[in-house]
């Protein structure tokens, strides 16, 4: 399954972007409708070719979660600030891994847990704990759409076929929750009938 990542441009390159970013499934936005408030569970990508466009950003409000990709010389943030700049023009591999780059060292939150690589940590109390990179995947995909099937994460994060009977979801998840008890969060993973469901 890939990663999801959001890109915020007003420019007409939605086919070049997915020509390049092939290993993403790019949702495109307009500067306009950025989120500062819940855009912290997947990657952001902001695109900036004009003095027009860039006074559309509340940079104040953007966090690391965000690369913005710019050729204008002057940003009302230097880069020493929490957004990542990253300034054109540069080769389409340049670009490719310094993506790359941002994605794999993207910190995802969700109220009182983070995840920066497989690192689980509770911010509240600094505890932590490692997870399989199944286990990423599977509480990844929960912490951003809140809501989905077991159907689903068997086909999608397991590559089960529907016609073969496992536990194999359900023993994912008894070492998940276990994982989040250790690090003594208040989020709870739910099953109710075939949906799993993510909350505090």
């Amino acid at each position: 399954m890939k990663d999801k990542l959001n890109i915020y441009s007003n420019n007409k390159i939605k086919k070049f972007l997915n020509s390049v970013f092939t290993k993403y499934d790019l949702v495109f936005m307009k500067l306009e409708t950025i989120d500062y408030n819940t855009q912290k569970i997947q990657p952001n990508i902001i695109i900036i070719s004009n003095n027009n466009e860039n006074a559309l950003i509340n940079f104040q409000n953007l966090n690391d979660n965000y690369l913005i990709i710019t050729n204008l010389k002057k940003t009302p943030l230097n880069q020493n600030n929490f957004p990542k700049f990253l300034n054109m023009p540069i080769p389409i591999n340049s670009l490719k891994n310094s993506v790359s780059s941002f994605i794999q060292n993207f910190k995802i939150h969700f109220h009182d847990i983070s995840i920066e690589n497989e690192k689980l940590t509770n911010i509240k109390n600094n505890s932590f704990c490692y997870l399989t990179k199944v286990e990423l995947e599977i509480l990844k995909y929960l912490m951003r759409e809140k809501e989905t099937s077991k159907h689903f994460i068997k086909a999608n994060i397991l590559n089960i076929k529907s016609n073969i009977e496992t536990n194999s979801l359900e023993s994912h998840l008894t070492r998940i929750r276990k994982k989040m008890n250790k690090v003594q969060t208040s989020v709870k993973i739910k099953t109710k009938s075939e949906k799993l469901l993510i909350s505090v």
